[in-house]
């Protein structure tokens, strides 16, 4: 996205992960059945309202999306590219933007929190709405296609290259956690390697 449209949706993406942050704490504190909405809007100073702005019920405060962006975003971000540029060049991007929009230090913690959250509350497993990744894996993927001209049910490319788009920033954010090398040199090194080989 451009400008000041792209640095909304980061802001958007801080927002949520700052609210989700403080949803997962409480969470683990009192556990996921005790906490409100009412309480997590009061401890991230926020209205209940606002709240509902960023999440549709409370379980989604405590689920597991790529980086803070909802399939919409991702999705948004993917049709700002331009039509003519190479499909696998526009998910590097993609994938470089929702990496450069989390705090790379920050979200490691965060995801640790929420690791240890689905652990002692594994009932949280059979809350998330598995169907939304995959909702958002043929989103991405039909995209792809249409800029190729192919039928994404035909095609095996743009839904390969989705998801090797995603293995490639989770094996770029594990080297980087145990590594010196920064994020963004990572996964430019993961998309050269998946370009030679597709």
């Amino acid at each position: 996205m451009a400008g000041s449209e792209g640095r909304l949706e980061r802001r958007r993406v801080a927002k949520r992960a700052a609210i989700r942050s403080v949803a997962v704490r409480l969470a683990l504190e009192h556990g996921p059945d005790a906490v409100t909405v009412e309480m997590i809007s009061k401890a991230a100073d926020i209205s209940p309202r606002t709240f509902f702005n960023y999440f549709r019920a409370k379980d989604d405060a405590f689920s597991i999306e790529p980086h803070q962006w909802t399939a919409e975003e991702i999705l948004g971000e993917l049709k700002a590219r331009p039509v003519g540029e190479a499909p696998a060049e526009s998910m590097r991007v993609v994938i470089r933007v929702m990496a450069a929009a989390a705090d790379f230090a920050h979200l490691a913690a965060e995801w640790e929190l929420l690791q240890q959250l689905y652990e002692r509350h594994p009932e949280l497993f059979s809350r998330m709405r598995l169907g939304e990744v995959d909702a958002a894996i043929a989103a991405l993927s039909a995209e792809i296609a249409a800029r190729r001209g192919t039928d994404p049910a035909q095609d095996l490319y743009p839904g390969m290259l989705v998801g090797a788009s995603f293995a490639a920033l989770q094996a770029a954010e594990n080297q980087a956690r145990h590594g010196e090398r920064p994020l963004d040199e990572l996964i430019d090194e993961a998309f050269d390697l998946l370009v030679r080989g597709l």
